[in-house]
C-alpha cells in the first residue's frame, strides 16, 4: 500500500473508478435506521434516550462512511474484495440481524460477533471491519444498554479475532487461527458470565458451546469460500501471467525486446530475492515482470499499468503493488515493492554498463554497494517494512549472482 500522506493523482485516478460514494450510505446509517425502529417500541426507549443512541449511531455511521470512500480511494481491500463489495455487505447485513437477535435476547454468552468480525475482516479488510464492527456493537449497546466493561470484551474478543486472521500464509492454513479465536471468545463470555453471576450455571456453559459449535460453522464457511473460491484462483493467475510466454509479455517482446528481457531478468532476481526473505515469491515475480508494463502504451507508466492490470485480471495485491512502486515522490512500504525497485535497479545498471562496453569487467559488489546507497539515501525505503539484516541478505546476493550476469550482456 502507498503512504497515507494525502491523495495522489494515481489515487485521484483510482477513485474515479470506485463505486458511488451513494452506495456506501445506506449501509453505513441502516443502524441507526434499525435503532429507530426498535428503540422506542421493543425496548420502550424514552425520547431523550432515542435522540441520544440515534446521534450516536448516525455520527458514527458517517465516519464510517468516510472510512470505505477513503478504503475505496487508497486501495485497501483484501484479496480481489474490492471488485466484490457484496460479501462485505452481506456479511454486515448479517452481522446486524445478529446483532438484533443479541439485544433482544440479552444472553451475556449467547454472542456471535467475534466471527462476524472475523468475516467481516476477510471480506473486505482492516479498517473496514473495525469500522463495520464498532457500528454494530454500538447499536446493540444502545439497545441492550451494556456496562463499559461488557462493551470493553466485546470490541476486544472482536478485534482479537481479526488480529489472529491477519498473516495467513499463500496455502491459507486457518485452523490453528480459529481455535484461538474461538477459545477467546468462549473463556471470555464464560468470564463475563462468572462476573454477573458470581458462579458458572449450566445455562451458561451451555450457551458458550452452542456459541462455539455455530461460530466454527460459520466460519469453516466463510474460510473456506475465500480459499476455494478467492486463494487458488489467484494462485491460477500468479501461475498464468508469471509465464515468460504470457499473451502481454509476447507483446511486450515483440514491440521492445530491450524492455522484456530486462523485465525478464527483475523477475528472476525478485523471485529469488523473495525466497530469501520470506516475501510473496509469486507476487514480487509479477511485479517484475510488470512493474514498467504501462509504458507500452506511453509514458505514463502507473496509469497504463493499472489500466492493463484490469483488462488481464490482475490479482488486487499486484495491482496495489503496480501502484506503490509507480507513486512519484511517495516512500515505499512493502517488501515486495522494496524488492522490485532494487533488482529493477541494479539489472538496469549492469545492464546499462555491459551496452557501454560489452567486454567489461564489472565489480558486482561494488555496483550493488552504489545501488544500494542511491536508493537509501533517496529516503524510498524509510517508511518500509523491511529490515536491514533483509536488505544485506538482498545486497550479497546481488555480489554473489556472477555468473547469472553473463546473461545480461
Amino acid at each position: 500500500m502507498v503512504s497515507p500522506q494525502g491523495i495522489t493523482e494515481e489515487e485521484a485516478l483510482a477513485a474515479q473508478k470506485a463505486d458511488k460514494p451513494l452506495f456506501w450510505l445506506p449501509v453505513c446509517l441502516l443502524p441507526a435506521l434499525v435503532y429507530c425502529l426498535c428503540g422506542a417500541v421493543a425496548f420502550g426507549r424514552s425520547f431523550t434516550q432515542m435522540l441520544t443512541g440515534l446521534m450516536q449511531l448516525a455520527a458514527f455511521g458517517l465516519v464510517f462512511f468516510f472510512v470505505l470512500l477513503l478504503c475505496d480511494v487508497k486501495g485497501s481491500w483484501l484479496y480481489d474484495n474490492d471488485r466484490h463489495k457484496y460479501r462485505f455487505v452481506i456479511v454486515f447485513l448479517a452481522g446486524l440481524v445478529i446483532a438484533l437477535v443479541q439485544a433482544f435476547v440479552s444472553l451475556p454468552v449467547f454472542w456471535l460477533m467475534m466471527p462476524v468480525a472475523i468475516a467481516l475482516f476477510l471480506c473486505s479488510g482492516t479498517y473496514q471491519a473495525v469500522g463495520g464492527y464498532m457500528l454494530l456493537l454500538l447499536m446493540t449497546d444502545q439497545l441492550a444498554a451494556m456496562s463499559a466493561a461488557t462493551f470493553a470484551a466485546y470490541a476486544m474478543i472482536g478485534i482479537a479475532g481479526m488480529l489472529l486472521f491477519t498473516f495467513l500464509d499463500e496455502n491459507f492454513l486457518f485452523g490453528l487461527p480459529l481455535l484461538c479465536a474461538l477459545l477467546l471468545q468462549t473463556l471470555v463470555l464464560l468470564g463475563i458470565a462468572f462476573a454477573a453471576e458470581g458462579r458458572l450455571t449450566l445455562q451458561s456453559l451451555l450457551f458458550a458451546a452452542i456459541s462455539l459449535g455455530v461460530g466454527f460453522l460459520l466460519l469453516t464457511f466463510c474460510l473456506k469460500y475465500l480459499s476455494s473460491g478467492v486463494l487458488h484462483r489467484e494462485s491460477d493467475i500468479y501461475d498464468r501471467i508469471n509465464d515468460p510466454e504470457f499473451t502481454l509479455l509476447v507483446q511486450l517482446k515483440e514491440k521492445n525486446q530491450r524492455a522484456y528481457y530486462h523485465a525478464i531478468h527483475t523477475a528472476h532476481f525478485c523471485e529469488k530475492l523473495a525466497g530469501l526473505i520470506g516475501a510473496d515469491v509469486a507476487l514480487c515475480k509479477a511485479g517484475g515482470y510488470y512493474h514498467k508494463i504501462g509504458k507500452m502504451r506511453g509514458e505514463s507508466n502507473i496509469s497504463h499499468a493499472l489500466d492493463i492490470a484490469a483488462e488481464y485480471d490482475f490479482p488486487p495485491q499486484l495491482r496495489h503493488l503496480l501502484k506503490e512502486y509507480g507513486a512519484q515522490n511517495t516512500p515505499l512500504r512493502s517488501r515486495e515493492a522494496a524488492i522490485v525497485l532494487l533488482s529493477d535497479a541494479m539489472v538496469s545498471s549492469v545492464m546499462f554498463l555491459f551496452e557501454k562496453n560489452k567486454n567489461a569487467t564489472l565489480n558486482y559488489e561494488q555496483i550493488a554497494a552504489v545501488v544500494f546507497k542511491q536508493q537509501l539515501e533517496s529516503h524510498v525505503l524509510d517508511d518500509c517494512v523491511i529490515t536491514m539484516e533483509e536488505l544485506t541478505t538482498i545486497r550479497e546476493c546481488f555480489a554473489g549472482e556472477k555468473l547469472y550476469y553473463d546473461f545480461l550482456h
